[in-house]
C-alpha cells in the first residue's frame, strides 16, 4: 500500500477495519467482510478499478464471489498464490519424517523431484480437483482451488504470482524470528543434516515492488513464480543473520533421522525449524524475462533490515513458536557434541 501511495496511486481498502495502519489516512476504506457474499457486492457494486491485488483469498468461495461481483469492473485482478500449489509445505498436513512418513500422494500435487525449478507450466491448476481431499492441507488445496477459479472465468483479468515463504520486518509468521531467537540466546542450535539444503525464500518489500508491477501494467492471464535472487543452503542464510546481530553461528549438525527417531521434538511440524526440510524450488526465469527483478535486494541487506526491526522491537520476537521446546534442543544438543567427541578418537585410532 505504501508503494503504491508513494507512486500516485489512489488507493482504497476492502476490509473490516480492525487494523488501522499509519497509512490509514491516505486511503479509502470500504467496509466490509469478504467472507460474506451479499456485503462484497453491496459494497463494490458498480466500482470500477484500475487493479485489484487480493492476498487474503484462501478458497474456492472466496474466489467465485470476488469474480461475480468485480467482472467488468477491473483492469488488472492480482492474486497471491503459494509454491505450496506444487506440493510439499502447505500440501502435505506436515512434513515427511522417519517417525511419521508420507506416501507421495500427501506430499506431492505433481512429482516436482525431476522436474527441479518448477516451472509456471509444470502445474495446471485446472486439472485439479474440487473436492477437499481430507489427507491434505486446507491452505494448499484452497489455494489450487483458487487459481482454477481464476483461471475459468471468461474474460476475467488475472495475474497469479506463486510465491515462497515470505520475510521482513513485521512478520507476524514468527519463522524468521524462529531461528534469530536461538542465535541470540548463544545456546547450541540442532541443524538437521547440516543445514545443506537450499533455501529460496522471498523479501516482503521486494514482493510489494512486484505486485505493484504487475498491477501498473503487467499482461493479464498470466501465471508467475517469485522469489529473492539467492539461493543459499541453510547454514549460510543461518550464518548470515548471525553476522547482522552480532552473534556466533553454534549449530550442531545432526542426521535428520536420528533427529526423528532419538527426540521427542515435532519435527513432523512445518512451523518447527523452519525450512530445514523439503526444498521445492521455483524457477523466476519468466518474471526475470517479462517483468524484470533487477530490483531486488541482497540477501546481506533484507536480513540485516530484518534482524533490526527485531532488535529495536524485541517483543516481536515472541511471535516465534515451540519456545517450550528449547531446553530439550540444548540437552539433546550437547548430549551429541560429548558423544561424538568421545566417539572420534576411538575412530581414529581404528
Amino acid at each position: 500500500v505504501e508503494q503504491l501511495l508513494a507512486a500516485g496511486h489512489n488507493v482504497a481498502i476492502f476490509s473490516r477495519g480492525n487494523v488501522r495502519p499509519p497509512f490509514w489516512e491516505d486511503i479509502e476504506h470500504i467496509a466490509g467482510d469478504r467472507d460474506d457474499p451479499q456485503v462484497l457486492r453491496q459494497q463494490l457494486a458498480g466500482r470500477q478499478f484500475d487493479g485489484v491485488l487480493d492476498n487474503q483469498c484462501y478458497d474456492r468461495q472466496e474466489a467465485q464471489a470476488v469474480v461475480d461481483t468485480l467482472q467488468g469492473q477491473v483492469g488488472r485482478f492480482v492474486v497471491a498464490s503459494t509454491v505450496s500449489v506444487y506440493g510439499e509445505g502447505g500440501h502435505a498436513k506436515g512434513r515427511h519424517t522417519v517417525r511419521q512418513p508420507l506416501a507421495d500422494e500427501e506430499r506431492f500435487a505433481i512429482d516436482y523431484r525431476s522436474l527441479e525449478p518448477v516451472h509456471e507450466t509444470d502445474l495446471d491448476s485446472r486439472s485439479q480437483s474440487w473436492e477437499m481431499r481430507p489427507h491434505l492441507s486446507e491452505y494448499g488445496e484452497g489455494k489450487r482451488q483458487v487459481e482454477r477459479v481464476m483461471l475459468e472465468a471468461e474474460g476475467w483479468p488475472w495475474i497469479v504470482v506463486r510465491v515462497p515463504a515470505t520475510l521482513g520486518p513485521h512478520d507476524p509468521s514468527g519463522r524468521f524470528a524462529w531461528w534469530l531467537t536461538r542465535i541470540l540466546d548463544g545456546e547450541p542450535i540442532l541443524l538437521p543434516d547440516g543445514g545443506t539444503l537450499a533455501v529460496q525464500l522471498g523479501y516482503s518489500h521486494d514482493l510489494a515492488q512486484f505486485l505493484v508491477r504487475l498491477l501498473e501494467d503487467g499482461p493479464v492471464r498470466n501465471i508467475y513464480n517469485y522469489a529473492q535472487h539467492e539461493l543459499p543452503q541453510l547454514a549460510n542464510w543461518l550464518q548470515v543473520i548471525a553476522d547482522a546481530a552480532g552473534k556466533p553461528l553454534n549449530t550442531v549438525s545432526v542426521p535428520s533421522s536420528i533427529l526423528h527417531l532419538a527426540t521427542q521434538l515435532p519435527w513432523e511440524e512445518w512451523s518447527y525449524a523452519p525450512f530445514s526440510y523439503c526444498p521445492l524450488l521455483m524457477s523466476v526465469a519468466k518474471a526475470e524475462a517479462e517483468m524484470g527483478l533487477g530490483f531486488r535486494t541482497s540477501l546481506r541487506e533484507w536480513v540485516q533490515t530484518t534482524v533490526d526491526s527485531y532488535l529495536v522491537d524485541p517483543e516481536s520476537l515472541s511471535s516465534a513458536k515451540h519456545a517450550d521446546q528449547r531446553p530439550a534442543e540444548v540437552e539433546f544438543a550437547k548430549r551429541w557434541t560429548t558423544i561424538c567427541n568421545q566417539l572420534i578418537p576411538s575412530l581414529s585410532a581404528s
